[in-house]
């Protein structure tokens, strides 16, 4: 859309931002062409985000005319240093995410039990890693639900966490952000992945102590009015079972299908002093396998429900089971196709996340506050 009005000459310089980090290296004429704005409007504008630090010039290419080469614009890695907390049930991982979207893994330490405490050591690393690098924002991905708005986790059930103000624990002179873990991976796979470029409609299940679902609804990210949109991990499965959720209802998804199920079926001895490291175990063990899929035949139930109800183009699974094999993959994707309807599968497709050696909901976290960052830019 154009903008001709001064007034609002701000939103087409955050358009050109957004539009640079979805395409990026990108020329002007590009840019103009995308936007409809005036080449000379284009060349101002990206010459004040330049001039701001947010964006580089970055080589060359083609010839938009005789002897003329297109000039192209990149994103300036270093513009902004968000410190990201992958806060997870036992373990919680934080790094350095840049205006990139890419992550540096920074380390890692065993979750405390209480918020007063979690933040507590949250200030430690701000404090330490502020002295080496000037963080911007801290931004946290939460297994549970969080009001954006108030910064408040509404509910993380496996941490047994309930209406916590992350600004009343974490008292910083940096604008603090958080978001459920799996609403960011599906914005880190967003942000990422090529194929998802044209998709509107998408899922993405993250398979921990607990289970979450991230969901794209005509490309955005589906909160709901009360922040507790996605949470198909406490949808119920089985109305018969008498087995205690940790959000306090019987029956639900994840109670079959996070990988606590998976490590109380199997008989044998598991290493680990946590849920993630005896997960870890198993999946090495040789006799394992049988009880892996019927494991991924208990995801599968829960993704039919998704499919028949949203009719996405595309699943992505990531948490602890991103990385296991082909067989697991076929054995979830043969059981949704047996069950759901028959149209709703008809583009779906299900697939690991891409994100390996740095979680989806890290890279995430950073992605959330380089969203924050072009939304105040002036």
């Amino acid at each position: 859309m154009k903008y001709n009005s001064p007034r609002i000459k701000v939103l087409n310089k955050q358009n050109i931002l957004k539009l640079i980090h979805e395409n990026h290296p990108i020329s002007r004429a590009e840019i103009s062409i995308i936007t409809d704005l005036t080449p000379s409007s284009v060349t101002r504008l990206t010459k004040e985000l330049i001039d701001d630090g947010y964006i580089r010039e970055k080589g060359t290419i083609g010839k938009n005319s005789p002897g003329r080469r297109r000039m192209l614009l990149d994103l300036n890695k270093n513009a902004s240093v968000s410190l990201v907390f992958d806060l997870g049930v036992n373990v919680t991982t934080f790094g350095l995410g840049y205006f990139d979207g890419k992550v540096d893994l920074g380390g890692s330490f065993e979750t405390p039990k209480h918020p007063k405490e979690f933040f507590k050591k949250v200030k430690e690393i701000y404090s330490k890693m502020q002295k080496e690098r000037k963080i911007t924002r801290i931004s946290f991905s939460i297994p549970g639900m969080v009001n954006m708005v108030e910064n408040r986790i509404l509910l993380a059930p496996n941490l047994h966490w309930q209406d916590i103000s992350i600004n009343e624990f974490l008292d910083v002179d940096i604008p603090i952000l958080a978001d459920n873990e799996a609403n960011l991976s599906m914005m880190a796979e967003k942000y990422h992945s090529k194929d998802l470029k044209e998709v509107k409609e998408a899922v993405f299940i993250v398979i921990r102590e607990g289970v979450g679902t991230g969901v794209l609804l005509d490309g955005k990210i589906y909160r709901g009015p009360s922040f507790t949109a996605g949470e198909a991990g406490h949808m119920t499965v089985d109305i018969r079972s008498d087995k205690k959720c940790h959000c306090s209802n019987e029956g639900c998804w994840e109670l079959v299908a996070s990988i606590n199920w998976a490590i109380k079926s199997y008989q044998g001895e598991l290493q680990g002093k946590n849920a993630i490291e005896k997960f870890s175990s198993l999946k090495r063990k040789k006799d394992s396998r049988k009880i892996l899929e019927d494991f991924a035949k208990n995801i599968a139930i829960g993704i039919v429900n998704i499919v028949n109800i949203i009719n996405p183009q595309l699943i992505i699974l990531g948490g602890e089971v991103q990385d296991l094999g082909e067989y697991f993959y076929n054995s979830i994707e043969e059981e949704v196709k047996k069950r759901a309807l028959r149209d709703a599968t008809r583009q779906l497709r299900i697939r690991p996340t891409i994100f390996e050696t740095v979680s989806s909901n890290l890279v995430g976290a950073a992605v959330l506050a380089i969203e924050d960052i072009i939304e105040k830019v002036k």
